[in-house]
């Protein structure tokens, strides 16, 4: 075998590796090198937005100070107040005034302060009249507010007239008095451009380049910068900011960056361990393919073998061509993996299943077209247009369970998936269905021809009679919305999932349609949480009066026609205000035993199905939690005492001088006392627990009685008919009049 083939294996890679490997490394250079400018630039543009907010932190605070000594201080204020020439001593006391604001600031120029009524200008050092003064343009177009921005661009100053060599200075004017419209003089201070221009030269000597401030009109502050700035650097190099406070500008450019040519790239110092490890990659992969070529070797030793064999067996010599050889086996391997791919294609069962679920999870992802050509394979109808979905649920599965084995659990739900099947095809009604709960058959009802969906109900009804004939137990039947394409099919699904719900207050062996279930389906959630209240605090006082409460709650919940989920959520409301009433406990002894929820309880009460049987075993649980508040309260010393004093509350509610300072006249007791013993034997305080009795009574007043709300409020002991309403609506959530109004709308329904 010659070693040709371990070279062109070997050479087949190694140019592309180390290709990859210059690239890779130019990439990186290249990346490398822009992110360096990336960080130079944003550094930059850090740096420029702090320096101009020193710059304008500095100018703010001369500003304030200004501001402050024009409103402070009293010789100022006198000399803008003052009509008359200003006398030397006032002169000279200002002159020291501004001399100190000089020296408070490290750049601080003259500042110096023009009075309109004696037209006169006092400066640090010296006073003069306003025609006599030669920065008087400048006095005269602040004084009448003309100069625009507040920081002036640089200007020239002089303080004398005639002289030489004026100054660069940017100037701050405010017009005084401060507070008012009217000036009656000015305030100019003036910031000596040298001096800010020392400070940021010797910024620019730390941190940048060139460094360069220009005014609101765009002039520059100093000159060397923009003779500097005659050789533009790179773009990026060059941050700007604009001043909100002043207007200026502030540019700072960094140092250009040494442009390296592409062939210095290879001589830099980094380069080095690339090309060693370029070498160690090529020495590694000869010594992987060399090591890795065997197998190779040996299949070609084979081939050449298979091939020399079968040219003798022919009689004839054959050309030796590996290519072909393995070019032939690859096409029996492709062949026999299309036979298996189609055998697979080929089981109905389970892409069929896998269709169905998705369908009804709201998941199916195929087009129309797409289901049309699956929907041949599969022997289905191709569109979805008039399917409605059907839900067989078994009634009390559990019990299904206890009563039969699974073979026979098995074996009876192939029976009435074979019915279901029998009676959909007599109705001549093409059907989907499979088992997708242990206990819930779902089907897609396919109604082209009966947009009615007579067939449908006669189809559910047929079904529903059948299993309670002949089977030893039922099974109710859900309904859904109509459906026409494939996304609705999980809403028809959702539906009838919901209209189920309705199980819970109808009970087993029914039919219930999604239609019906939305037309009919009505209750006030929050007026049962009146009568949840209502019962823990009655079975937290062990008042016989609680199983009339609890009821009447249920008795209302069947007439709104109450689905099982939302009848869950009232009995989870029970448990959690009872479980409220026994943190309120007095003690952690005895009490709190009597009131201990058991956890097992709500568990077992959400397994069951029908809202009679929640009823039931909710009415158990409650009885056996009342007597054990029973016998607590009978071991309590003072229980005979707290039943005589319900007792004389039952009878004496009317009576408008009722109150815990009364009763504890009566009963001879500290009204603390008594408030605290009624609290631990009834888990309400005193005036909770008259006003529910006076308010139950004024319910049944106003049902069974047609007498005024004035007239029941003074029986049940509210002399104000105002007080009876408002806590009449606390209570209920409704005033006496809408209470009655809606209780007699009920009774006509």
């Amino acid at each position: 075998m010659q070693r040709k083939w371990f070279y062109r294996l070997l050479l087949s890679y190694m140019p592309f590796f180390v290709f990859v490997v210059l690239i890779l490394s130019m990439a990186f250079y290249y990346r490398w090198n822009v992110e360096t400018k990336e960080r130079i630039r944003n550094t930059n543009d850090v740096f420029t937005a702090h320096v101009m907010n020193v710059v304008d932190s500095s100018f703010q605070t001369i500003e304030n100070y200004i501001v402050q000594q024009m409103l402070t201080d009293e010789w100022i204020r006198n000399y803008y107040n003052s009509h008359e020439p200003t006398s030397p001593f006032a002169a000279y006391e200002i002159t020291q005034r501004l001399n100190e604001l000089k020296t408070l600031f490290p750049f601080a120029g003259d500042v110096y302060l023009y009075n309109k009524e004696n037209n006169e200008v006092i400066t640090d050092n010296s006073m003069f009249k306003l025609d006599q003064f030669a920065d008087a343009d400048f006095v005269e177009q602040a004084f009448h507010g003309t100069l625009g921005s507040k920081w002036t661009s640089p200007r020239s100053y002089n303080q004398f007239l005639g002289e030489a060599r004026p100054g660069q200075v940017v100037s701050l004017a405010k017009q005084i008095p401060i507070t008012s419209s009217v000036p009656s003089g000015v305030v100019v201070i003036n910031i000596q451009v040298g001096s800010l221009n020392s400070m940021l030269q010797t910024i620019k000597a730390n941190a940048a380049d060139s460094i360069n401030l220009a005014g609101a009109d765009g002039t520059s502050f100093f000159e060397r910068n923009v003779q500097a700035k005659s050789s533009k650097p790179d773009a990026w190099g060059s941050s700007s900011v604009q001043s909100p406070y002043t207007g200026w500008t502030l540019e700072v450019n960094v140092p250009p960056l040494e442009q390296a040519s592409l062939l210095s790239v290879f001589f830099e110092a980094w380069m080095l361990p690339v090309l060693g490890l370029m070498l160690l990659g090529i020495l590694f992969l000869t010594y992987i393919t060399h090591r890795n070529y065997k197998p190779i070797e040996e299949i070609m030793i084979r081939i050449d073998r298979y091939t020399l064999k079968r040219s003798l067996s022919m009689g004839k010599k054959t050309a030796h061509d590996e290519f072909q050889f393995i070019s032939s086996a690859l096409d029996n391997l492709v062949e026999n993996s299309h036979q298996y791919e189609k055998r697979y294609q080929e089981d109905l069962s389970i892409r069929k299943k896998y269709w169905f679920y998705e369908l009804l999870e709201g998941n199916f992802s195929l087009s129309p077209d797409e289901w049309m050509l699956e929907a041949a394979q599969l022997k289905l109808p191709e569109t979805f247009e008039s399917s409605i979905v059907m839900i067989v649920e078994i009634d009390n599965y559990q019990d299904f369970r206890n009563r039969y084995s699974i073979r026979d659990q098995k074996l009876l739900k192939f029976v009435i998936h074979g019915v279901i099947q029998e009676i959909a095809q007599g109705e001549q009604v093409p059907i989907w269905f499979e088992w997708k709960e242990a206990d819930q058959l779902v089907a897609i009802l396919y109604n082209q021809s009966d947009p009615s969906t007579s067939s449908i109900d006669t189809i559910a009804q047929a079904v529903k009679s059948w299993i309670s004939l002949n089977l030893q137990f039922t099974a109710s039947i859900y309904v859904g919305t109509k459906a026409n394409d494939a996304e609705e099919i999980s809403h028809s699904y959702q539906d009838a999932w919901k209209a189920g719900q309705f199980r819970t207050v109808h009970g087993y062996n029914n039919i219930y349609d999604a239609r019906e279930g939305q037309q009919h389906a009505r209750g006030d959630l929050y007026r049962q949480l009146q009568f949840v209240k209502t019962l823990a605090k009655a079975v937290r006082a062990a008042e016989p009066g609680w199983r009339d409460v609890l009821d009447v709650m249920f008795a209302e919940m069947k007439n709104d026609q109450f689905p099982r989920e939302k009848v869950l959520d009232v009995v989870q409301y029970i448990f959690d205000e009872l479980e409220k009433l026994q943190q309120d406990m007095p003690d952690q002894g005895e009490g709190n035993r009597s009131m201990q929820l058991p956890a097992e309880a709500l568990s077992e009460l959400t397994q069951l199905d029908l809202i009679d049987e929640i009823q039931e075993g909710l009415t158990t649980f409650l009885n056996e939690l009342v007597t054990s508040m029973q016998q607590w309260q009978n071991t309590q010393d003072y229980h005979s005492l707290i039943s005589e004093i319900k007792s004389y509350l039952l009878e004496a509610y009317s009576n408008p001088d009722l109150s815990l300072h009364f009763l504890s006249e009566k009963f001879e007791l500290p009204s603390r006392v008594l408030s605290k013993l009624f609290k631990a034997e009834t888990g309400e305080r005193f005036v909770d627990y008259l006003i529910r009795i006076r308010v139950e009574e004024a319910k049944r007043m106003l049902v069974q009685t047609s007498e005024s709300v004035q007239s029941i409020a003074e029986h049940v002991g509210y002399l104000q008919v105002i007080s009876f309403i408002r806590t009449f609506k606390k209570s209920e959530g409704i005033t006496p009049g809408e209470y009655r109004k809606l209780k007699q709308a009920d009774l006509q329904t």
